[in-house]
């Protein structure tokens, strides 16, 4: 339920914060997911006592959780990009530049 929650809640702040700030759109998404992976994995999920620290978590779990980030944020501009596309019948504002 969490790591669901988790991704809505995140999901949804980057769709709205694109519509605001293009940047954070950047490479369709997957720096925002980088940093995502970066504060909840790295940062607050071993402050919290969730998870051991990032050293003693073996490599391809970090590689497997970071590569997951990064498809799920794609995956969400993608599908928010459409969305847009389709409802305002417009391209992103950054397509004007």
């Amino acid at each position: 339920i969490v790591h669901v929650l988790f991704s809505i809640v995140f999901g949804i702040m980057y769709c709205v914060i694109a519509e605001y700030w293009p940047r954070i759109k950047m490479w369709q998404g997957c720096v925002f997911g980088f940093f995502v992976y970066l504060f909840a994995h790295v940062i607050v999920m071993p402050l919290m006592g969730l998870v051991p620290p990032l050293a003693e978590i073996p490599f391809d779990e970090n590689l497997s959780e970071l590569f997951g980030h990064l498809w799920w944020l794609w995956i969400m501009e993608v599908a928010r990009r459409d969305l847009r596309n389709r409802m305002t019948g417009e391209l992103d504002p950054e397509k004007y530049i």
